[in-house]
């Protein structure tokens, strides 16, 4: 069984290593009362492989990019000039949390930014969403959902929903692509191999949508970018469910899906028609 398990890894990876090397990307947009319980549960993993944190601070106007500041230290910034974003970017280093602040762009913006930071380097990616949390267990057991079979793309669990006063867990469906083209069964912090997101790239070089998760300082557009992601992904790859609690998705009447009205979901059912 470890020799199979190590077959798998090298299949994945080449020869260079046996443990995937992930990336876990967190945009934030004024979050500041979550975003470093996001980080801290990101850098707590305990996964055998090397995690790098790639957090993307989404032109916030609390405090968020100072607590990020506080724990990370001043680099050089980066110019990019790109479809996906294009301008100045702030950027802040230490150990494996890598933070950059951009101008207010929506968080499919942010989310591009990061992965496209961390492209080079991973095998794997994480999103995690600045007000959730990861428990320390749930890399290391997505991933080997992932290296379990080549056509698994994406691995995803369930998870408590926290609220003020109580919780609870949201089960989760087992992967069914006639259900997914029916509503989105996903959960939005999923892990998914690189090269499977290679096969999805749109053309301006976006991996989450813009047009479907815009600036939060402006209009309401839409938040169904992550339901747009699973279904061009579940063209060229195998979803796999873990039938664990692995996370928490704190609910703090703030979350952009309630602000989604069936007007706005309608304009997005165009887009995601087209898929």
């Amino acid at each position: 069984m470890l020799l199979k398990i190590a077959a798998k890894k090298r299949l994945l990876l080449g020869a260079n290593s046996m443990n995937p090397k992930v990336a876990i990307i967190i945009t934030n947009y004024n979050y500041g009362a979550y975003v470093i319980q996001a980080i801290n549960s990101a850098t707590a993993q305990n996964y055998d492989g090397e995690i790098r944190v790639y957090v993307v601070d989404d032109g916030s106007s609390d405090n968020s990019w100072e607590l990020i500041s506080n724990i990370t230290d001043h680099k050089n910034g980066i110019t990019l000039e790109e479809e996906y974003y294009t301008g100045e970017v702030e950027h802040r280093q230490k150990d494996n949390i890598y933070a950059y602040r951009i101008k207010n762009s929506g968080a499919s913006t942010g989310r591009n930014v990061a992965i496209w930071q961390a492209w080079e380097w991973a095998d794997v990616f994480g999103v995690l969403d600045a007000d959730d949390a990861y428990f320390p267990e749930k890399v290391s057991k997505l991933v080997d959902k992932l290296i379990e079979h080549e056509e698994i793309g994406v691995a995803y669990a369930d998870y408590d929903n926290v609220y003020p006063n109580y919780k609870k867990t949201e089960y989760k469906e087992s992967y069914d692509v006639q259900v997914l083209l029916q509503r989105c069964t996903v959960h939005s912090n999923s892990l998914i191999k690189k090269s499977t997101l290679e096969k999805i790239i749109l053309p301006n070089r976006e991996i989450f949508d813009s047009r479907l998760h815009g600036p939060a300082s402006e209009t309401f557009i839409g938040c169904t970018e992550d339901y747009d992601l699973w279904l061009r992904l579940s063209k060229v790859c195998i979803f796999c469910h873990v039938p664990e609690k692995l996370a928490i998705a704190n609910q703090t009447g703030q979350n952009q899906s309630y602000k989604m009205t069936a007007e706005i979901f309608q304009k997005n059912a165009k887009i995601l028609g087209s898929r």
